[in-house]
């Protein structure tokens, strides 16, 4: 699933470099789960426990309830180990 980080703060370059709040380092925003990054879009594995209508039922999503939904693309068996 891609989302877009619609309640995240504008990303500038001092963000580059971020302190997680469970780390005592500041480290890379390519090495960390930050929301605030420089592209707002962000992606979920997540399982579809049904579907009615328009509505999609799922389990293991890591987003805030209203975030805009962009895409939602099947896993396929290709790559998996």
């Amino acid at each position: 699933m891609l989302f877009y980080f619609h309640e995240s703060p504008q990303f500038t370059h001092e963000l580059l470099v971020q302190t997680p709040p469970h780390r005592n380092e500041s480290l890379g925003v390519f090495s960390i789960c930050s929301p605030i990054r420089p592209n707002p879009i962000g992606v979920s594995v997540v399982e579809v426990l049904g579907v009615e209508g328009r509505i999609i039922r799922i389990k293991g999503l890591d987003m805030r309830d209203g975030t805009p939904v962009l895409d939602i693309k099947p896993v396929t068996g290709k790559g998996k180990t």
